[in-house]
């Protein structure tokens, strides 16, 4: 399965290079603009490549949305690994990125990032199914836990073991979330902090069992589109920002969020609140 799923997002990566490939376009221009749009490929449902081996979930469904709001662009995916697609969208591969991306202040210094959020989430502790030994944040004192590099998740587990002094131990891993399973699977790891939605879906495929809990240290987080600090990112940002208000005014965003997340709304923070996981 796992080397069926690498070789479609091969494929995909490949076919969708080729079709984009050259300078990106003037936002100017009045033709119509080929936009390249980043996104992991590998983080279901947020992102994923599908059994027809197109690009698919709710990052690109919004993205989609857009375009039918903007007829004037047209959308090619480009699934990248996460530890490279900042360096991707810098060197120019793609126009921006759509990849379950959370609000931090570092990223809205080095990048535009859309100034609607269009989903709302909430980070879970996730470990083995039958641990009895971790039921808060505290617990995982003196324990191993996996965190890709660079993400939100990441940079907040950092930050509050430098505020607590706590000995949790970070393995830094690629971000793939089905790597981080496997090593708590096999003991390597104890714990990862990530979308516990995602998680489960990934682990079901591994034949994996596990479980979740919040903590009341781990905050909600907006999830952002972001584009290069360019003139042109500045455009495409700020026509993204008024799609995205109407999608969210006419509701879109919801039926969006409930088509891929199990009939759950997450597409605000007051319905993530009372959605639960």
């Amino acid at each position: 399965m796992k080397k069926y799923v690498i070789a479609a997002v091969l494929l995909v990566l490949t076919a969708f290079t080729l079709f984009a490939a050259g300078p990106g376009n003037d936002p100017k221009n009045s033709a119509v603009k080929v936009i390249r749009v980043g996104t992991e490929g590998a983080y279901p449902p947020y992102n994923f490549v599908n059994s027809s081996g197109e690009a698919d979930g709710y990052d690109v469904a919004v993205v989609k949305a857009i375009g039918e709001l903007r007829p004037q662009y047209q959308f090619v995916f480009v699934p990248t690994a996460w530890d490279g697609i900042f360096v991707s969208l810098e060197g120019g591969d793609f126009d921006l990125i759509a990849s379950n991306l959370g609000w931090r202040k570092e990223r809205e210094e080095k990048y535009y990032l859309s100034t609607v959020p269009y989903l709302w989430g909430a980070s879970e502790i996730v470990f083995k199914a039958g641990r009895k030994d971790i039921r808060s944040l505290k617990d995982l004192n003196g324990k191993k836990v996996a965190a890709g590099i660079g993400t939100s998740t990441t940079t907040w587990l950092e930050d509050y073991i430098k505020k607590t002094g706590s000995d949790i131990k970070i393995i830094y891993t690629d971000g793939n979330i089905a790597n981080a399973l496997t090593e708590i699977e096999t003991g390597r790891v104890d714990a990862t902090i990530t979308s516990f939605i995602t998680t489960q879906l990934t682990a079901q495929s591994l034949g994996y069992k596990i479980d979740g809990i919040t903590s009341p240290e781990m905050d909600v987080y907006s999830v952002h589109l972001l584009f290069p600090k360019t003139a042109a990112g500045k455009i495409y940002r700020d026509d993204f920002d008024k799609a995205l208000k109407q999608l969210q005014s006419s509701g879109k965003l919801a039926d969006l969020s409930r088509k891929y997340f199990f009939g759950k709304d997450y597409s605000t923070k007051e319905a993530l609140a009372s959605a639960g996981r």
